[in-house]
């Protein structure tokens, strides 16, 4: 996975942790105006809100005739469990379980075929965290072992590898929108490439 590519996931993940932080928001001013827009900060006094094109207003809470604002996200449990499905490292396959405390989680993902099995574990710092969605970084170490074939594994390396036995350990990013899942990595182990950039994609469930 090329630089720009991560840097898009990298953006648009930040997008989707900010999202519930800005909230959509019209006010009605006791003099009869309307003001449609972003609610960027609010204080004891005012609210310093962005309409069109990017425009910045400050307007004074003793202004204010009304304020509607969208329902913002509710803030999500702060310790439960995952279970989910995803296509990827270690295991082409994998089956992921795991459990989320105050700010840490720890995941488990992997499962065991004919051709190849692996076991990778998170231990995740929670960047973001309500009821939409959900971004960590985290430290990743796994193993994975192949019969033969490729299995999917190009995200790896090229050529035969049939009969490898490799360990891993690195740097992981990843965001959960709704239950859709996606990780990319950056590891370094015991094979042909000396960084290798896996990633996993698929469902996870969050129980909060």
């Amino acid at each position: 996975m090329n630089r720009s590519v991560r840097r898009v996931i990298f953006l648009v993940a930040l997008w989707l942790g900010t999202a519930g932080v800005l909230r959509a928001a019209e006010i009605l001013t006791n003099d009869g105006q309307r003001f449609k827009g972003k609610v960027l900060e609010e204080t004891a006094t005012d609210y310093l809100m962005e309409i069109e094109n990017g425009v910045q207003v400050r307007i004074g809470k003793d202004q204010v005739a009304h304020f509607d604002a969208a329902e913002a996200p509710k803030e999500s449990l702060k310790t439960y469990p995952v279970l989910g499905l995803t296509y990827g490292t270690p295991s082409v396959v994998n089956l992921v379980a795991g459990y989320y405390l105050d700010d840490f989680g720890l995941k488990l993902s992997g499962a065991y075929w004919s051709g190849v099995h692996g076991l990778q574990a998170d231990l995740s710092w929670k960047a973001v965290d309500n009821e939409k969605v959900l971004v960590d970084f985290s430290l990743v170490g796994g193993t994975v072992h192949t019969a033969g074939g490729s299995n999917g594994f190009s995200l790896w390396s090229s050529g035969d590898w049939s009969g490898t036995d490799w360990t891993y350990g690195g740097l992981g990013f990843d965001v959960n929108y709704g239950g859709f899942f996606f990780e990319v990595m950056g590891v370094t182990g015991n094979f042909p490439n000396p960084v290798a950039f896996p990633y996993q994609i698929g469902l996870e469930e969050r129980f909060n």
